[in-house]
């Protein structure tokens, strides 16, 4: 019931991400430009990140992802970057120029959803949805490769893998 930066406060955090331990990162991106790391317990380990445009630093960290070798995604949606990141926070590489993405996700043969838009873990564009298509709200990825697109206007988007 409380707001903050603290070990034990947020400030209206924006997502969250599991690693196959159980341990799990929230990125608190409204108010606060960092993300956070607890143990699978919900002890308080780590976290990293200030307001600014250099390496590990953010502008409303907004989504976030892990991929198979434990490598963190964030998406940065005001310095419209991805930013990657071990799971103890290293700082590994960006991807500028992404757009302002509010949700991404990872699909099971690894690649990511930003948005619209499909990219291997190096960052490169290999696809894109319609023009038009965009997440806000959030992203799913069915199993089947289908991508739903949740919309502030309350609608869904689906788009069936071909």
């Amino acid at each position: 019931g409380k707001s903050g930066a603290t070990q034990d406060t947020f400030y209206r955090p924006t997502d969250v991400a599991f690693l196959p331990n159980g341990d799990f990162f929230v990125t608190d991106g409204y108010g606060n430009s960092r993300v956070v790391k607890f143990s699978r317990d919900g002890k308080y380990l780590m976290e990293w990140g200030k307001r600014g445009t250099g390496p590990g630093e953010f502008d409303l960290p907004h989504a976030i992802v892990i991929d198979s070798r434990q490598n963190l995604y964030v998406s940065d949606r005001e310095n419209q970057r991805i930013e990657v990141f071990d799971a103890n926070g290293k700082f590994l590489q960006e991807w500028p120029g992404t757009g302002r993405y509010s949700a991404i996700s990872i699909t099971k043969d690894q690649k990511i959803w930003t948005g619209s838009v499909l990219r291997n873990l190096d960052g490169s564009v290999i696809g894109r949805l319609p023009e038009g298509a965009g997440a806000h709200g959030g992203i799913g990825v069915h199993p089947s490769g289908d991508v739903y697109l949740a919309q502030l206007n309350g609608t869904v988007q689906k788009f069936t893998k071909q």
